[in-house]
């Protein structure tokens, strides 16, 4: 058998034909999320509105806390921290919609997966965003290794979590779906 048609049955194979539609997919999330005008008209106003989200979680308890555009901050000028791109967990959730997306199954299930998976990123990134805020006002080695090693980590493994909940829900779904289209056991499935 020659490399090319070792490749073209790898290809055949359903996780070749994932790996494909996931690759393609996510090409084309990223190559929208990469023009100027997905930054202007989505991505700063999306991380805007996470600053905005942080703070107003913080003020019942935290009145010095001030959203100002993308940076979050302490009004006495001790700590802040600035939400940028790849601080938002815009790039995590395209990857995870693209993953959900090209996994086989019906559509509706993949879009359901998808909201709920982003919407769960999401509120993590709240969490991470809010800490880096507190973590900002002492000791900087501690807030760097937070912000590029721990939360970073776990942003990354709750992306993977997700996927492997949603992977085995619709896996489940589908068997569920299955089941409801057989027809009963010694019945007619023709009108009389």
């Amino acid at each position: 058998m020659t490399r090319f048609n070792k490749l073209m049955s790898v290809a055949r194979s359903p996780a070749g034909q994932y790996l494909i539609l996931f690759g393609l997919v996510t090409l084309a999330i990223f190559s929208v999320l990469a023009t100027p005008w997905a930054e202007r008209l989505f991505v700063k106003p999306f991380t805007q509105g996470l600053v905005e989200v942080s703070a107003a979680l913080i003020r019942p308890f935290d009145s010095r806390v001030q959203a100002v555009g993308d940076i979050l901050r302490f009004n006495d000028g001790r700590g802040a921290v600035q939400v940028l791109a790849g601080c938002n967990a815009v790039e995590v959730c395209a990857l995870l919609t693209a993953a959900i997306l090209a996994f086989p199954g019906k559509l509706k299930y993949g879009l359901i997966g998808a909201s709920l998976g982003v919407l769960a990123l999401q509120t993590v990134n709240l969490a991470r965003i809010i800490s880096l805020l507190y973590l900002s006002r002492g000791s900087q080695e501690v807030f760097e290794f937070f912000h590029n090693y721990v939360w970073d980590a776990l942003i990354g493994l709750e992306g993977l979590l997700v996927f492997f909940i949603f992977a085995r829900w619709q896996a489940r779904r589908m068997a569920a779906d299955a089941r409801d289209a057989e027809p009963p056991a010694g019945g007619s499935t023709v009108p009389a």
